[in-house]
C-alpha cells in the first residue's frame, strides 16, 4: 500500500527526471526548422546527438489503395528498404549495414507510410547513400518478393488468431465500414495472397513522389550538408500528384458488435469520435485521457478486480478521423461496461480534480520526454505532428501541457465525449445488446 510519503517521493523523482530530460532536449536546439529542396519538404531537428534518424513519410495511407489490395503499402515499403537495390543484392546491402550498425525499417498506418534509417553520425554519409539507393533504385527482386509476401501472410494469420489483433481489426472494419479506415494497413492473408510484384511496382511508382512525401531528419546534422545530400538524391523523386484525403468519419449513432470466440477472457473496446489533432484543445484532451487511464486503472483493476489491464487513450495513428478508445479485458463484461461508463459520466458531471491534473501533468511530461530521448522517436513524433497539421504542439509541448487549467481540461473532456461504438470479442453468452451502455447526455 502506498503511503503519502512514498507518493511524495515518487512525485519528487518524476519532477527531477522531467527536469533532466527537458534540459537535455532544450539544449539541443530551438525546435524544428522546415525547408523546401527542389519541391521536397524537409523538416530538420538538430538534437546535438551523434545518432541520426531520417524518415521519408508518404501521405495518404489507406486512401492510397483499394480494399482488395490492403497490405500493399506495408509490403512494398518493406521490400524496398530491405530487399536490396539494382546495384546491391539484399545480402550485400545487409552486410554493409550490419558492419556499420545501421538499421533500416518501414511502416504503414491508417494515414501514412514511411521508410527510415538510423545510424551513428560517423556512418551518416554511407548510411544515407544506402537509404537513398534503396528508395531511388529498389531491386524488386522476384525471389525476395515471394519470401516477404509469405512472411506477411504468416503475420496476418497470427494477428487474426491473437485476440487483441482481432479486436483491433473488428473495431475498424465495423466502425469505419465503407471508409478507408476499414482497410487493414498490414493486410489480411486473403488480400496479400493476391498481390503481385507488378502491383507493388505500380503502387510504388504512383505514391513515392514529392507531392506525397516529406523527409524528417533528427540528430547532429549539418543543414548545408543535408541540402546537398538531398539535391543529389531524393530531389530526383518524381513530382507525382497529392494524395486524396478522405473527409472525417464521425461516430454519431450508438452501436455494438458482438463476435463470439472461445477464449480465456473477453476483450472489449469502446471508441468515440475525438478532437481534431490540429485543434488548440488537442493537447488538453491528451492529458484528459491520461487522467482517465489512471482512473480506469484504479477503479477497474485496483478496487474492483474487473481487469488486469484497462486503458483509455487517444488513438495516435488515427489522423483523418481521430478517436478516443476505452479498452478492457474482463471475465465480467456487464459489470465492466457499467463501471467504464459510470466513470465517464462522473467526470462529465463533476470534472477532474486539481490533484489529478497536477499529477498527470508531471507524469505525462516525464514519459513524453523520456520517449523523445531517442532520435528515432523524435523523427517519428515530428512526422506525426506534421501530418496532424500541428507542428506547434511538438515544438511547444511542455508549454502547452503546463499551461492547461483545470477548467480547460474539464471543458475539453466533456465537450469531446459522446456516442460510443462498442466492439466485443469473447463469450457471447455473457453479454447482451442492452448491456452496452451509453453516456448520459448533459448540457454544456
Amino acid at each position: 500500500m502506498r503511503t503519502k510519503k512514498n507518493i511524495n517521493l515518487i512525485n519528487a523523482f518524476l519532477l527531477i527526471t522531467l527536469f533532466t530530460f527537458i534540459t537535455c532536449i532544450s539544449n539541443a536546439g530551438d525546435g524544428t526548422k522546415e525547408i523546401n529542396i527542389d519541391g521536397l519538404k524537409v523538416i530538420i531537428k538538430n538534437t546535438g546527438k551523434d545518432v541520426i534518424s531520417a524518415r521519408l513519410f508518404i501521405t495518404g495511407g489507406t486512401a492510397n489503395y483499394p480494399l482488395d489490395k490492403e497490405g500493399i503499402e506495408a509490403l512494398t515499403y518493406n521490400l524496398v528498404i530491405k530487399g536490396g537495390t539494382t546495384s546491391l543484392s539484399k545480402t550485400e546491402f545487409a552486410a554493409i549495414a550490419e558492419k556499420m550498425g545501421t538499421l533500416f525499417g518501414s511502416n504503414a498506418g491508417l494515414d501514412y507510410g514511411e521508410m527510415n534509417v538510423l545510424c551513428l553520425k560517423e556512418n551518416w554519409d554511407k548510411s544515407w547513400r544506402l537509404f537513398t539507393d534503396a528508395i531511388l533504385n529498389p531491386a524488386f527482386n522476384t525471389t525476395e518478393f515471394a519470401n516477404r509476401k509469405e512472411q506477411f501472410i504468416s503475420n496476418a494469420k497470427q494477428n487474426d488468431a491473437d485476440p487483441d489483433g482481432k479486436l483491433d481489426d473488428l473495431v475498424f472494419s465495423t466502425a469505419f465500414k465503407g471508409k478507408n479506415y476499414e482497410k487493414h494497413p498490414q493486410g489480411t492473408a486473403e488480400s496479400l495472397e493476391k498481390l503481385t510484384l507488378e502491383d507493388l511496382k505500380s503502387f510504388y511508382g504512383m505514391n513515392v513522389c514529392k507531392n506525397r512525401a516529406f523527409l524528417v531528419v533528427a540528430g547532429n546534422v549539418d543543414d548545408n550538408d543535408l541540402v546537398q545530400k538531398i539535391k543529389a538524391t531524393l530531389s530526383k523523386l518524381p513530382e507525382g500528384t497529392p494524395a486524396v484525403i478522405e473527409s472525417t468519419t464521425k461516430i454519431e449513432l450508438p452501436a455494438q458488435d458482438i463476435v463470439d470466440r472461445k477464449i480465456s477472457t473477453n476483450y472489449l473496446c469502446g471508441i468515440m469520435s475525438g478532437i481534431p489533432w490540429n485543434s488548440p484543445d488537442a493537447v488538453a484532451m491528451m492529458v484528459a485521457m491520461d487522467i482517465m487511464y489512471t482512473r480506469y486503472f484504479v477503479e477497474l483493476r485496483t478496487k474492483r478486480g474487473l481487469s488486469y489491464a484497462p486503458a483509455a487513450f487517444m488513438f495516435g495513428d488515427a489522423i483523418t478521423s481521430p478517436f478516443t478508445e476505452f479498452y478492457i479485458t474482463t471475465d465480467h463484461p456487464k459489470d465492466a461496461i457499467q463501471v467504464m461508463v459510470d466513470i465517464i459520466n462522473d467526470v462529465r458531471k463533476n470534472g477532474f480534480t486539481a490533484d489529478e491534473l497536477k499529477g498527470s501533468k508531471d507524469a505525462y511530461l516525464t514519459r513524453y520526454f523520456m520517449r523523445l530521448e531517442t532520435a528515432a522517436n523524435q523523427s517519428l513524433n515530428i512526422g506525426r505532428w506534421e501530418l496532424r497539421g500541428n507542428m506547434q504542439a511538438f515544438d511547444e509541448f511542455e508549454k502547452l501541457v503546463t499551461g492547461i487549467s483545470l477548467q480547460e481540461v474539464n471543458r475539453v473532456f466533456t465537450s469531446n465525449t459522446g456516442t460510443i461504438k462498442w466492439t466485443y470479442l469473447g463469450d457471447q453468452t455473457k453479454i447482451a445488446p442492452e448491456d452496452f451502455k451509453q453516456i448520459e447526455k448533459i448540457g454544456f
